[in-house]
């Protein structure tokens, strides 16, 4: 507990101590391949090579068509005169095709009232259906996802592998849920039967992945800190009477869960068995990716003031914890950060990836670059990424490639979590612009958010991120949540208008969805990798489609490597079109 005595002096060096606290206790995958990379791919393209200097630090160009769209949602923090800490931590978001008519709906995730809020009733979650005309229709009422709870986050993925996405949202202060689609537009509530409640725990970022590779996806839970009820809320205080949100620090940490899918309907909870039982865990966010290069899943999990993990798979059932190992537990300077959301890629298209972690106000998010097979170094200065987002605090984030150039570009969701932030740290504001980086190649990030103008200009109090194709004209879309406020659909007009190619897998004989798929393409004399997964971010969901930006280039080859150790090759692939895959 925070708590000073009365007077002007003494309350400006609490207020200046706590924001010390805050920034001190404050403070996904890059991978070499051990197997070989996907043979050689004919490529009959005569198109010239793509060049990042032709592209330069290209502006994006997004326009807020959330209304037009028919989207009205807003997000209900519950705040109260007891600033529990739980008011700060805002929904995610998800981009999903629920009833498979190959165009991406929406799912926004809702909070609950608290005691004292002033909340009316019990607010749920919503469900927008694309009209395929640029539009949505609420398809809420009746889909059986009218449930209140105080939601989180959400992971979509086909658990029964019977062709439609399931979905699970986490929860706090009461259970979590899973969905299962009736292929009907309507959903069932499966969670006790399927035995995925997560009772007692905070959930927050969820994924699907499956681990041991039998073919079912198995459902990976972040949890944060220990907070059962309200009771276990920690009062903090500026002075007598004076009410602040605590720092994380002040709280127990708890476990992230891992539920094995049995094949019919149900999961067993395998934490303990597989390793993955930590109870100094405050997670918040999760990335699958794979940081050995041998074909099988593992994780990346960002923590809020405690170290990250990185969950690596031992092929066996089980999972090892190498974060030190990986160099991926800490910050360059050997500290903790804050941890917020994760996200990986391969920015440069030499099948290596890099990660970014959302954090704190004053401490720069994480980005790290592959050094050899499982060895990582933050190099956030030496990529732009540091300069760029020290005056940033951040939640949601993505690499996704905005202007279709053949390189990933990064964009975090920005806020912060205090509503008088200026009381604790001088240029602090509790609504932010976002953050929007590009990418230049090789290695370096370009701040283009000011050039980009509105909506990213845009103060809020950015949570969840996800990015998708809404219209399925190529270019990716973006969703945006904000804590107490209303979430945002922008639509990519950004121009010049490059080819892209975007691909659908689905699995026979591994997990329907295909996630852990790896692609690569070659196009104008480039090579990009692309993995189909779950998770990333902070607590939401993205398109799981793959979209690669393929510049000048007029066709593509591309090259499959499905989850259970199969290869396929596609030659000639015309640009400009999605191209859905069924494993052979």
């Amino acid at each position: 507990m925070l708590i000073s005595s009365p007077g002007s002096e003494w309350r400006r060096i609490q207020l200046s101590f706590l924001a010390a606290l805050w920034i001190a206790a404050l403070g996904g995958c890059a991978t070499a391949r051990h197997r070989p990379a996907p043979p050689p791919v004919r490529s009959d393209s005569t198109t010239r090579d793509i060049s990042s200097s032709e592209a330069g630090a290209a502006p994006a160009h997004f326009v807020d068509v959330t209304e037009k769209a028919g989207i009205h949602f807003h997000y209900e923090r519950a705040a109260t005169d007891k600033k529990y800490l739980v008011e700060t931590m805002g929904a995610g978001c998800a981009f999903l095709d629920y009833d498979r008519d190959g165009w991406q709906d929406i799912l926004l995730i809702q909070g609950d009232s608290l005691p004292g809020s002033g909340v009316h009733g019990s607010p749920t979650m919503k469900l927008y259906h694309n009209n395929r005309n640029g539009t949505f229709t609420d398809a809420t009422h009746g889909s059986g996802l009218e449930v209140p709870m105080y939601g989180m986050g959400v992971a979509v993925g086909d658990y029964d592998n019977d062709g439609y996405p399931d979905i699970y949202v986490t929860a706090v202060l009461g259970p979590s849920h899973l969905f299962h689609n009736n292929r009907n537009g309507t959903f069932t509530d499966v969670t006790r039967r399927a035995g995925v409640g997560d009772k007692g725990m905070w959930g927050t970022s969820a994924c699907w992945l499956d681990y041991d590779r039998d073919g079912y996806l198995d459902l990976f839970v972040c949890n944060y800190v220990r907070y059962r009820s309200l009771a276990d809320d920690v009062p903090c205080y500026y002075q007598p009477g004076e009410r602040s949100y605590c720092i994380p620090k002040v709280y127990a940490g708890t476990s992230c869960r891992l539920y094995h899918n049995n094949h019919d309907g149900t999961f067993t909870d395998v934490t303990r068995k597989t390793g993955i039982q930590s109870n100094g865990a405050k997670s918040l966010a999760v990335a699958v990716c794979d940081i050995n290069g041998d074909g099988w899943p593992d994780l990346v999990v960002a923590n809020d003031t405690a170290p990250n993990f990185v969950y690596e798979n031992q092929r066996n059932g089980s999972f090892a914890e190498v974060g030190a190992e990986s160099a991926l537990a800490f910050g360059a300077a050997g500290n903790t950060k804050a941890g917020m959301g994760v996200d990986t890629a391969d920015v440069t298209g030499n099948n290596t990836l890099a990660v970014a972690i959302a954090n704190f106000w004053g401490e720069s998010m994480a980005y790290y670059r592959q050094l050899a097979p499982g060895l990582f170094e933050e190099s956030g200065d030496e990529s732009g990424v540091a300069e760029a987002s020290i005056h940033r605090l951040a939640f949601g984030v993505v690499f996704f490639d905005y202007d279709n150039d053949g390189f990933p570009d990064l964009m975090f969701a920005c806020g912060h979590v205090q509503n008088d932030a200026r009381m604790f740290q001088s240029g602090a504001t509790y609504k932010e612009p976002q953050l929007l980086l590009h990418n230049d190649g090789h290695g370096r990030f370009t701040d283009v958010t000011q050039r980009s103008g509105a909506p990213v200009t845009d103060r809020l109090v950015g949570r969840g991120l996800a990015h998708g194709d809404f219209n399925n004209d190529g270019r990716e879309d973006i969703l945006i949540t904000s804590n107490d406020g209303r979430v945002m659909l922008w639509q990519n007009q950004t121009a010049p208008e490059h080819h892209w190619l975007k691909v659908s897998l689905v699995g026979v004989h591994c997990n329907r969805d295909a996630l852990g798929a790896e692609l690569t393409v070659r196009a104008g004399g480039h090579t990009q990798h692309g993995w189909v997964r779950s998770g990333s971010s902070y607590l939401s969901a993205s398109d799981r489609r793959v979209n690669f930006g393929l510049g000048n280039a007029t066709t593509a080859d591309l090259a499959i490597l499905w989850p259970d150790g199969r290869r396929q090759e596609l030659s000639g692939v015309k640009a400009d079109q999605i191209l859905e895959v069924q494993e052979p």
